[in-house]
């Protein structure tokens, strides 16, 4: 959980103006892209996003549950659940949690038991704290139900108007269907069917209960790609930072400050990262914010190449599933031939993998 700031290194030039803009068409025109914990000796890592607020004039009405990305905001997506029966509230839908966690004011609106020395480490990005838990007898989100489970309590802002984070805890058997274009965020048990026509799949492996990794390359470099829908930016570690800076001029780079569900403040550096392949997907012109991050210790990734990608890019896309049997993310762009900016390479030309979907 974490907001990225990027700060001019060069202030009064003008080029931070232009460096912003750059940032913001390219995450207008991208189409893909793509932290646990429990109670008794066990962790939570999260890895929700907070969304930079809309300003109030010529924006569209705020989606309920599938908020695409947009030039002055990444995405965001949100799942009807009930707690206890009560509700639907809106969670935000977390792959990067493997654990659900609750806003205070949803626990005191429900009168759940909160016993003050009932604490759980909770990990974010930038860091680690000790945190309240909270005990509910259901959690049910579309075709799943938890009982009997023990959730930690998070600060308020870090919801951003939500009411908790659905995280991967028991969505193993599930499929995710993420439709920005109709607002609509369905999970059901899967099928296990293949994907529809007009779809790219990129195979995914699921590690430490259910985070979602992928196999990719930024530029030469292999990486090991975290999918993170809890994410509001995408991160890059320290190895990654070390292996492709030096094709980046010291201009062209930004001050970013990284801040998390803790305390914990991280700065880092932020630039247009080397082309991006995962799978068969192929990404372009991603400002990437790059530090040596608590949360790659946490997965086990700090040793070696590893980028975490999040919603400025996944909220591009007119649809996602996340289908956990099958073990892959399935990918559908909008028809808009000019905004495609995910490819495949043949041996003479790169065409479009994702063809535009009819009318």
């Amino acid at each position: 959980m974490w907001i990225p700031v990027c700060r001019a290194r060069h202030p009064g030039t003008g080029s931070a103006t232009r460096w912003r803009e750059r940032l913001l068409a390219a995450v207008a025109v991208s189409l893909a892209g793509m932290i646990g914990a429990a109670c008794a000796g066990r962790e939570f890592t999260a890895g929700a996003a907070t969304p930079a607020p809309a300003t109030a004039q010529s924006q569209p009405p705020e989606a309920l549950y599938a908020a695409p990305t947009r030039v002055d905001r990444a995405g965001r997506v949100l799942a009807a659940v009930t707690i206890n029966g009560h509700g639907p509230f809106r969670f935000i839908l977390d792959t990067g949690a493997n654990s659900s966690a609750l806003a205070p004011r949803l626990v005191e609106a429900l009168g759940l038991p909160n016993d003050p020395g009932a604490m759980v480490r909770v990990n974010g990005v930038t860091g680690s704290a000790m945190l309240p838990v909270v005990e509910i007898d259901t959690l049910r989100a579309g075709d799943i139900e938890l009982r009997d489970v023990r959730l930690p309590m998070l600060a308020e802002h870090i919801f951003a108007g939500a009411d908790g984070i659905l995280g991967v805890e028991g969505l193993q058997a599930a499929r995710i269907d993420v439709d920005f274009a109709r607002d609509r965020v369905t999970i059901t048990q899967s099928s296990r069917a293949r994907a529809p026509g007009g779809s790219l799949t990129v195979p995914v492996r699921l590690e430490r209960n259910g985070l979602l990794i992928a196999s990719g390359r930024v530029g030469r470099v292999p990486v090991q790609v975290i999918i993170d829908t809890g994410a509001e930016r995408t991160l890059g570690n320290a190895p990654l930072r070390d292996a492709i800076e030096h094709r980046v001029s010291h201009w062209n780079r930004r001050d970013a400050s990284v801040i998390g569900v803790t305390d914990d403040v991280s700065t880092g550096t932020t630039f247009l990262a080397p082309d991006i392949s995962i799978g068969n997907a192929r990404l372009r012109n991603l400002p990437v914010t790059f530090d040596d991050l608590h949360v790659f210790d946490v997965w086990g990734l700090a040793g070696e190449p590893a980028l975490l990608v999040g919603m400025d890019l996944l909220g591009t896309l007119q649809e996602f599933v996340v289908d956990y049997p099958r073990r892959e993310l399935q990918l559908k762009a909008y028809p808009d031939p000019t905004t495609q900016r995910v490819r495949r390479c043949g041996p003479n030309e790169c065409q479009s993998r994702i063809p535009p979907s009819g009318p």
